[in-house]
């Protein structure tokens, strides 16, 4: 909703709310720390093994890779970087890289 707000054509830049667009930015770190924490040390979300949890929050992080590079989630959460570092190098997440 955040870049719904912030790149809406039919809507004027007067319009636009900043402080809601920041409210949702702030919704998007919570749950950064959220995936953070349910990772901690582990290799994959549920342990050594992928999972359908890994490739949710691989897809949410290219998300915002994709949508939101001024989001440098990477640098707090080192464990989530270690992670989206493994999951970009397998070929059904190169496959799938938006272009």
């Amino acid at each position: 909703m955040a870049r719904l707000e912030a790149t809406w054509v039919g809507r004027k830049e007067t319009q636009r709310s900043q402080a809601w667009i920041d409210r949702q930015i702030q919704k998007v770190m919570y749950s950064l720390e959220a995936m953070s924490k349910g990772l901690g040390e582990k290799i994959f979300c549920m342990g050594v093994h992928l999972s359908l949890a890994d490739i949710a929050v691989g897809c949410a992080l290219g998300y915002l890779d994709f949508r939101f590079p001024q989001i440098k989630w990477r640098e707090q959460y080192l464990n989530l970087q270690q992670l989206q570092d493994r999951l970009i190098h397998r070929q059904s997440f190169i496959d799938k890289q938006p272009s």
